[in-house]
């Protein structure tokens, strides 16, 4: 069961130098067609933390295309997770387990926000069985910063961002996820995390293991995933999905899942932004798109960011040295 203690440092061994924390936001503006979000790393036995915060328009296939792209490393470790400011100019403050507020002001005044984000359901704990009783206990392989403490949220992210003089405002559904425990990411997985909105009242989450087929990336096993339903979170059961893309960004994708009351829910999403986001961690990449979903209950817009480790890419992808 998560907590509002889940956002502060959990209890560990002060000599275990690889417990790490993170705190991931994902935001957006669809009608201007902005796609952003805010990241943190957290080392606390080691002092140190690393912060991303990138924001881009539209179709970005390189990240100097990227319209705002802030990643500060070996930044100062805050004293807390719950309520804290780190050098960078970004600040977190949780006021119980569904509602948190983000600031942050860039270092060279280009960039500002104001985010409110109040969930729309509780949140979700992928390593509890009452949450995902298709599965038992939620894996995926190679990543322990998804194995080991987890939670996953839905809620509505109300503000303003200010870039480069012109004002946005924010108005979305779409997903936060805090994660703690051991960590030793090596790049050599990959995984999706998915948010489907359906309408406002009606949106999904789910996570899918990637794998390579002649050089195509694949969404393989579903993991596990929620419904949010007007405010009541329900397991999904099952799902598929497959997508069309351009270096490596999904342009269209095709989603079913089944609820546990038996109710089966399809989709198709096109992309209206999206930019290759390679500084949240050295040893990975995740791939960001906004979609544009349409459905029988309507229209909702929501992210899908395929996470895949550098060296995942390259056994996937490289031509091997002749012999």
């Amino acid at each position: 069961m998560i907590t509002a203690d889940d956002f502060k440092f959990h209890p560990c061994d002060p000599n275990d130098l690889d417990w790490t924390e993170t705190q991931f936001v994902i935001f957006s503006s669809p009608a201007d067609g902005i796609s952003g979000n805010l990241y943190v790393l957290a080392r606390p036995n080691r002092g140190i933390c690393h912060s991303s915060i990138e924001i881009h328009r539209g179709m970005c296939f390189h990240p100097w295309q990227i319209d705002h792209n802030d990643a500060q490393m070996h930044l100062r470790c805050p004293e807390r997770f719950d309520d804290f400011t780190l050098d960078n100019g970004l600040s977190f403050k949780a006021h119980n387990e569904r509602d948190s507020d983000f600031r942050y002001t860039s270092l060279d005044g280009n960039c500002s926000l104001e985010l409110a984000y109040r969930g729309i359901c509780d949140p979700f704990d992928p390593h509890d069985p009452a949450h995902v009783p298709s599965l038992g206990q939620g894996k995926v392989e190679g990543y322990d910063g998804w194995n080991n403490g987890h939670m996953e949220s839905k809620g509505r992210i109300t503000g303003s961002l200010v870039l480069r003089g012109r004002e946005f405002r924010i108005d979305c559904i779409d997903g936060m996820d805090k994660s703690w425990g051991p960590r030793r990411d090596w790049g050599n997985k990959g995984a999706s995390w998915i948010q489907v909105n359906l309408n406002d009242d009606l949106s999904a989450f789910l996570v899918f293991s990637l794998v390579f087929r002649e050089k195509e990336i694949v969404y393989e096993t579903f993991k596990y995933g929620f419904l949010a339903d007007h405010g009541e979170r329900r397991p999904l059961l099952s799902a598929r999905m497959s997508a069309k893309r351009s270096d490596m960004l999904v342009t269209r994708a095709d989603v079913t899942f089944e609820d546990d009351r038996g109710i089966a829910y399809a989709a198709r999403g096109t992309t209206i932004a999206a930019a290759p986001w390679y500084n949240f961690n050295p040893s990975s990449v995740a791939y960001q798109t906004l979609m544009r979903w349409e459905s029988e209950h309507g229209t909702g817009y929501s992210h899908i960011a395929d996470f895949t480790g550098h060296a995942f890419l390259s056994a996937g992808m490289a031509d091997r040295f002749g012999g």
